[in-house]
């Protein structure tokens, strides 16, 4: 079997070690202090958090999100201090939603937790990190456009 040409079940295998892998970086299972967050909620900050002052159409289209459930998670999120709206100054009809300082602190945490997690698991050698967070990229990209 060649490399790049990978069977059905190593395909599904590798699915579940993406779940699995998900569960061992679970910063609420760690401690680590972060606003806890629904899975709906954790897509909405981070198009957000990288796409600072996108519409909430565009962030409902880019999560794959109906309206109502947007405006749910962003309410949610604007509770609990980590997104702010803001009317276009050209138009107040429209709105534009930024990340908070608080999502941002937290952002950072995250980060720093899951460096350091991955760096200790593998042993310090992260050769090829890079090629596999793009894998991984492509991986959702394609996921999100079904």
């Amino acid at each position: 079997m060649v490399e790049d040409d990978p069977t059905d079940r190593e395909l599904a295998e590798f699915a579940e070690s993406i779940l699995r892998i998900a569960r061992e970086l679970d910063p609420h299972a760690a401690g680590v202090d972060v606003v806890p967050l629904t899975g709906t909620e954790t897509a909405v900050l981070r198009w957000i958090h990288h796409h600072p002052g996108a519409s909430p159409s565009a962030v409902a289209d880019a999560t794959g999100l109906r309206r109502p459930n947007l405006s749910a998670a962003v309410r949610s999120l604007e509770d609990k201090g980590l997104v702010r709206r803001s009317p276009d100054p050209a138009d107040h009809r429209q709105q534009h939603l930024e990340a908070t300082a608080l999502a941002d602190e937290g952002v950072e945490r995250l980060h720093a937790y899951w460096s350091s997690r991955v760096r200790e698991a593998l042993g310090g050698a992260v050769g090829g990190a890079s090629a596999a967070a793009g894998l991984l990229d492509r991986l959702e990209s394609g996921l999100r456009a079904r």
